[in-house]
């Protein structure tokens, strides 16, 4: 019944601070001013509030063997202060965890703006001779197997170097490129136009595997 009887208090300094201080002072990075007005408030609602409930209903009725020396006793008071401070977890919580929300949201979005903005921007690391070189992924043409070796046609020039084509595939990301014959990678963007049997790419003829074939046809709509 205590705590029901502090209910009143309790909700006066979370609502209060939630609407007003918190909107004021604490959003507005006044930091000062809030710690001041909550103080201010706190001694408020301590005093006009909860002080009442307990000095008047909550000892004659609940504490017949607790005697208070007065109503403006300082321990008591200061009892009072504390109880009813319990209750700033409430709104603070709100607002830390409100905060929390829109910063991880913020995250999320320019994370997504950032991929957006450089998804071409995206490149891979080959090794020419005795050094690596960096290769943006939005020059390559096309990439064609050649046993051990690898040919890789970028819109400037033509790499030769020692990897498989298996695993350049797993490199690459499969909406930007796709194998279309155990022998070549194309990038779809550059693809002019194709057929079951070939496609055409900057004015270059690459053969479809019949393996190949029915995925070919599905992923760029030959109907």
């Amino acid at each position: 019944m205590i705590q029901v009887f502090s209910l009143p208090a309790r909700l006066t300094l979370v609502y209060v601070t939630l609407y007003i201080l918190i909107p004021s002072f604490f959003l507005q990075k006044k930091y000062t001013g809030f710690i001041v007005s909550f103080l201010l408030l706190l001694i408020i609602v301590s005093v006009f509030i909860q002080r009442p409930i307990i000095y008047y209903v909550v000892q004659p009725l609940y504490l017949n063997s607790f005697k208070s020396d007065h109503f403006f006793a300082i321990t008591e008071i200061m009892n009072t202060v504390l109880d009813v401070n319990l209750a700033v977890i409430i709104p603070l919580g709100y607002v830390f965890l409100k905060s929390w929300q829109k910063t991880n949201q913020k995250t999320i979005e320019l994370e997504q703006q950032y991929l957006k903005q450089n998804k071409e921007e995206d490149f891979i690391y080959l090794k020419i001779e005795k050094s690596l070189q960096k290769v943006f992924m939005k020059d390559i043409v096309y990439i064609e197997s050649q046993k051990n070796y690898i040919k890789l046609k970028t819109t400037e020039r033509e790499i030769i170097t020692h990897k498989s084509i298996s695993s350049i595939e797993e490199l690459l990301p499969k909406k930007q490129f796709l194998r279309v014959h155990r022998s070549y990678i194309v990038a779809i963007k550059f693809i002019d136009s194709f057929s079951p049997s070939k496609l055409i790419l900057k004015g270059i003829s690459i053969p479809v595997g019949r393996k190949y074939k029915d995925e070919v046809k599905i992923i760029l709509g030959y109907f």
